[in-house]
């Protein structure tokens, strides 16, 4: 399976938090159309993020 890769720029907002803008075709590929739960995990490799599935847990 191959891996879609795109260049996009981010911005840091707010205080608490951030806001990252995903390109469109890869979030609804994921099910990221509506506002979703993640994770948002500090890696080696730098950022990894995963949808999770609240009614799963």
């Amino acid at each position: 399976m191959g891996l879609s890769k795109k260049i996009t720029s981010t911005f840091l907002s707010g205080k608490l938090s951030a806001t990252i803008v995903i390109p469109i075709d890869i979030a609804r590929k994921h099910g990221l159309n509506l506002p979703s739960e993640v994770v948002v995990e500090d890696t080696e490799d730098g950022i990894l993020i995963r949808k999770i599935d609240l009614e799963k847990i």
